[in-house]
């Protein structure tokens, strides 16, 4: 113990299934070493992180639509009459969800 080269432990903790997960992938990639497994991984490994916060305005956006939708559906189940204003309200309102939808799409480039 006097001659170790690392001298720093790290110590944590994990479930029986995190633990079943990790002793699975240590053994897949032919290590037999938890140790050494862990330190490669936590040395070596690449996470990625996607920021995926414009979408909340976007999300926002397509649940007030749907509200708008829902108001008119809601309409018309009440009175059994439909209005010419109405579907053109539903229409660009779909509209807008796909403007909304491609605009999505293209900041995911």
């Amino acid at each position: 113990m006097t001659n170790r080269r690392r001298k720093n432990q790290i110590l944590f903790y994990v479930d029986d299934e995190e633990l079943r997960s990790i002793e699975s992938r240590m053994i897949s990639t032919g290590f037999r070493n938890r140790s050494a497994y862990l330190r490669k991984v936590a040395i070596d490994a690449y996470i990625i992180h996607i920021d995926y916060s414009f979408l909340k305005e976007h999300t926002r956006q397509i649940r007030m639509i749907g509200i708008n939708v829902n108001q008119i559906a809601h309409h018309l189940n009440a009175t059994g009459n439909i209005y010419r204003q109405d579907i053109e309200t539903i229409k660009d309102r779909l509209d807008e969800i796909w403007r909304l939808q491609r605009s999505i799409l293209s900041s995911l480039r």
